[in-house]
C-alpha cells in the first residue's frame, strides 16, 4: 500500500495543509469506531471543515482509514447528489419539525463524566481511488478519549468539532484566504444568498457520475 500522505492527496489535502488544525496519534485503546476497536496505529488528521482517522503500519504506510464531513451544507449537496434521503441523517431531530431550526448532520459531545469525545457524522472508507459508491456513504458512532494535555486538548477539538459561523470568520482571517475588510462582504453573501456553498463542497468529495450511466459516483473531482 501507499503512503497515508498520497490517500490525503486524493482529498487536496496534506500535513502542510493550513487548514489542518491536529495531527495526532491515537492509542487503539482510546478510540471506539461503531463500538469496534482498530488494531494497530492511529492517527487523526483533523481540519476546518473534514477530519480523516487512518490506520497505518511502519512510518507512513496505509492500511484503512475513514472520512468524516463536518459541514454541514456540504453534507446536504452530497447527500442530495448521491440520491439519499437527507432527513434520515439529521441529528437534531427537532429541525424536522420546526423549519426554523438548522438541520444538522453532525454532533460533538464532550462527555466530560465519562473522558470521552463522542461525535456523529457522515462519512466513509477511504483509499487511493478518486471514486465512492454512493452506497459507501453511512453515519459514523465514535469515541475518542480526550487527551490530559492542554494544548494538545484544544488543538485536538478544532479538528474535530464543528466551526461555528464565527469560527470560521476567524478561520478566514488566520489562514489568509481573504482581508478581514473583505470578510464581511463575503459573510452576507454566504448567509444570505447560500452562493458559496457548492465552492465549498467542490473542495473535497463530491459525489458525480463516476459510475455505471446514471449512477452517481463519489469523487473529488471538479464539475
Amino acid at each position: 500500500m501507499a503512503s497515508y500522505h498520497r490517500v490525503l492527496e486524493v482529498f487536496d489535502r496534506s500535513v502542510q495543509d493550513k487548514t489542518l488544525e491536529c495531527a495526532y496519534d491515537l492509542d487503539p485503546w482510546d478510540i471506539l469506531i461503531d463500538d469496534e476497536r482498530w488494531t494497530g496505529k492511529i492517527r487523526l488528521f483533523g481540519f476546518v471543515d473534514i477530519f480523516f482517522l487512518i490506520c497505518y503500519s511502519g512510518e507512513e504506510r496505509f492500511e484503512k482509514g475513514i472520512i468524516i464531513y463536518k459541514d454541514n451544507d456540504s453534507v446536504r449537496i452530497i447527500l442530495e447528489r448521491a440520491r439519499k434521503n437527507t432527513t434520515e441523517y439529521v441529528v437534531n431531530r427537532d429541525a424536522l419539525e420546526n423549519e426554523e431550526i438548522p438541520k444538522s448532520y453532525f454532533s460533538f459531545e464532550d462527555d466530560k463524566g465519562g473522558l470521552n469525545y463522542q461525535i456523529l457524522g457522515l462519512g466513509h472508507p477511504i483509499g487511493l481511488s478518486t471514486n465512492y459508491d454512493p452506497g459507501s456513504l453511512k453515519q459514523y458512532k465514535i469515541k475518542i478519549r480526550r487527551s490530559d494535555d492542554l494544548v494538545t486538548r484544544k488543538r485536538m477539538q478544532r479538528g474535530l468539532k464543528q466551526h461555528t459561523l464565527i469560527d470560521l470568520m476567524l478561520d478566514v482571517v488566520r489562514l489568509g484566504i481573504i482581508t478581514s475588510a473583505e470578510l464581511i462582504s463575503k459573510v452576507v453573501t454566504m448567509t444570505v444568498a447560500g452562493s458559496a456553498t457548492d465552492d465549498l463542497a467542490r473542495k473535497y468529495l463530491q459525489v458525480l457520475s463516476g459510475g455505471q450511466p446514471g449512477t452517481p459516483g463519489l469523487s473529488r473531482d471538479r464539475m
